[in-house]
C-alpha cells in the first residue's frame, strides 16, 4: 500500500490520511492524471474504504436517481471538536427513501436539512451531497472505477457500477448481406437520442441520452408520459427521438442549466420494453411484436400529449424482391426529399439488445451542391495546417436557399498547398461539396450550412464557371 501511495503525486494524501470515503473523493480531486487517479482507487480498495465504493456506486449508476435538485451546503470549516452525528448506515437509509420517492418534496427538504447538520462539512460537502446530486466531481468515471474493481476478484463484485447502453445501429453500407429479405422501415429523424423509463413502482418518468447522462430539459414531455403510468402494468421503457423546429436549435436547449426553452420539441417513439428486459440486456420479444406493442399506446398518446408525442410509423418491405426494391427506392428519396437525416432498415424479428447490432441498420443520404469560393482560410497555429491551406469558405444558392459553409474535409495535401500558394487566384472558382443534411446556421435565420461537408471536386477552370 505504501509503495502504491509513494508514486501518487505530491499533492494527494499519504494513505495513512485517507480514511474515509471524502478523503479519497478529494484526493481524486486534486490529481489529473489517470494512472494516479486509478492508483489512487486501489490505495482507497487496499485500505477497505468500502463506503467510497458504495457511495460511487449510488452516484455512478445511471437508472438510480433521488429526486432532489438542490442539496443543502454547510458553509464553513469543521469544528476540531465536532462530532458528526450522521453515520453511513443512516445517510444509505436516507438515500434509500429518496430512491423510493417515500422522502419527496417538504419532508425530503427537512431530512437534508437535519442530516447535513449533523455530518461533517468535510464528509457532508466532499462526498455525501455530491453522491445526492449524482456527481462525485473528482473526474473519474464507472469506467476507472469498474477496470479496479474488476482486478480485485469476487469480492469486488458487488461494488460494480452498472454501465447504462441501448440498442445501436451499424451502418448499413458496411452489412450488404443484411440488405435483404423482410425489413421493416422508418424514417431516421435528425434529433437526440433519448430513453425515457417509466417506474411503475416510483411513479416516475425519468429520461437519459444514449450514454445514461440523466436529461431533465424536456419537463413537458415527461409529464406527459407521466399520464401513462396509471395505463401500464409494469414498469416501461420508451425509446425514442426528441426533435425540434431544426437540430440547432434543440442542440442550443439540450445542455444548457438555466433558462431552458423546449416547448416546442416533440418525442418520437420508435420503440418500447419491459424495464426488466432492458435492465437484463435484451428483451426477446421481436421488432414487429415490440412495435406493436407500440402501436397500441398511440391513441392514448395522441389524447395526452396533443401530438407532443408520437410513434414514428414503419413501412414492411422484402428487399429481396423487385417490388420491395422499388418500394425502398422511393421511400429513400421522398426521405431525402422531405430533409430527414436518412432511414432506418429494421429486421422484424430481431430482438432488442443494449449494445450495437445489424438488427438495426442505418443509411445516410447525401447531397451534393455546388458552391463558389469566397475566402481561404488558414490552417490553425501548431496544427498539421499550420503554413498552409486549413479550410475554404465556399458561398452560394440551392433551390433557392442561401448557403455559407466553411470546408476541411475531402482535400489532398498536395491540392492544399497549391490553392495556399494560389489563393488569390481561385476567389470564384465554383466546387462540388458534398454534406449529409443542410441545416440552418446558428447565426441566421435565413442562411444555411451543410453538415459534414466535404470537398469532392472543381466544376469548372475558371471562376463562375460550371462543367
Amino acid at each position: 500500500m505504501h509503495e502504491i501511495h509513494a508514486i501518487v503525486m505530491a499533492e494527494t494524501p499519504r494513505d495513512d490520511t485517507m480514511k474515509t470515503a471524502a478523503d479519497v473523493v478529494l484526493a481524486l480531486e486534486a490529481t489529473s492524471g489517470r494512472l494516479d487517479k486509478e492508483r489512487i482507487v486501489q490505495a482507497a480498495w487496499d485500505a477497505g474504504i468500502l463506503e467510497f465504493f458504495q457511495g460511487a456506486l449510488m452516484s455512478l449508476d445511471a437508472l438510480r436517481t433521488y429526486g432532489v435538485k438542490k442539496v443543502p451546503l454547510i458553509e464553513g470549516a469543521d469544528d476540531p471538536n465536532f462530532l458528526s452525528g450522521l453515520t453511513w448506515d443512516k445517510f444509505v437509509d436516507i438515500a434509500g427513501k429518496l430512491e423510493a420517492r417515500q422522502l419527496t418534496g417538504n419532508a425530503a427538504r427537512d431530512v437534508l436539512r437535519a442530516a447535513a447538520s449533523a455530518a461533517s462539512a468535510k464528509d457532508w460537502n466532499g462526498f455525501y451531497r455530491r453522491v445526492l446530486l449524482k456527481d462525485l466531481k473528482c473526474g473519474v468515471t464507472e469506467t476507472t472505477i469498474n477496470k479496479i474493481l474488476e482486478k480485485n476478484g469476487d469480492s469486488a463484485a458487488p461494488y460494480i457500477i452498472p454501465v447504462f447502453s441501448c440498442q445501436l445501429a451499424k451502418n448499413g453500407e458496411d452489412h450488404p448481406k443484411k440488405m435483404s429479405g423482410p425489413k421493416l422501415l422508418d424514417i431516421k429523424l435528425d434529433g437526440v437520442r433519448i430513453i425515457s423509463i417509466l417506474d411503475k413502482e416510483k411513479n416516475t418518468v425519468t429520461q437519459y441520452s444514449r450514454d445514461g447522462r440523466l436529461n431533465e430539459n424536456f419537463p413537458h414531455i415527461a409529464a406527459q408520459l407521466a399520464k401513462l403510468l396509471p395505463s401500464i402494468t409494469t414498469s416501461m421503457v420508451f425509446d425514442g427521438e426528441m426533435v425540434s423546429r431544426s437540430f440547432q436549435a434543440l442542440m442550443k436547449q439540450l445542455k444548457r442549466k438555466d433558462d431552458v426553452d423546449t416547448t416546442d420539441a416533440k418525442l418520437a417513439l420508435f420503440d418500447c420494453l419491459p424495464l426488466s428486459d432492458f435492465l437484463a440486456g435484451e428483451c426477446t420479444l421481436t421488432q414487429t411484436q415490440r412495435h406493436a406493442a407500440l402501436v397500441e399506446f398511440q391513441p392514448l398518446l395522441a389524447q395526452i400529449s396533443n401530438g407532443s408525442v408520437y410513434v414514428v410509423p414503419k413501412l414492411s418491405v422484402n428487399l429481396s424482391t423487385e417490388s420491395g426494391q422499388i418500394t425502398f427506392k422511393e421511400f429513400n428519396r421522398d426521405t431525402v426529399a422531405a430533409g430527414y437525416e436518412g432511414i432506418m432498415i429494421k429486421d422484424p424479428q430481431a430482438t432488442y439488445r443494449t449494445k450495437r447490432t445489424d438488427a438495426w441498420l442505418k443509411i445516410k443520404p447525401f447531397i451534393t451542391v455546388d458552391l463558389a469560393i469566397v475566402a481561404v482560410e488558414p490552417g490553425e497555429p501548431g496544427s498539421k495546417f499550420a503554413n498552409t491551406m486549413g479550410a475554404v469558405l465556399f458561398e452560394g444558392e440551392d433551390q433557392g436557399r442561401k448557403i455559407r459553409v466553411s470546408v476541411g474535409s475531402g482535400w489532398r495535401d498536395d491540392l492544399r498547398n497549391a490553392i495556399w500558394a494560389n489563393r488569390s487566384l481561385v476567389i470564384g472558382r465554383i466546387c462540388e461539396i458534398k454534406g449529409d443534411a443542410l441545416t440552418l446556421n446558428q447565426s441566421s435565420d435565413d442562411v444555411y450550412s451543410l453538415r459534414f461537408p466535404v470537398f469532392m471536386q472543381f466544376r469548372g477552370w475558371e471562376p463562375g464557371e460550371k462543367i
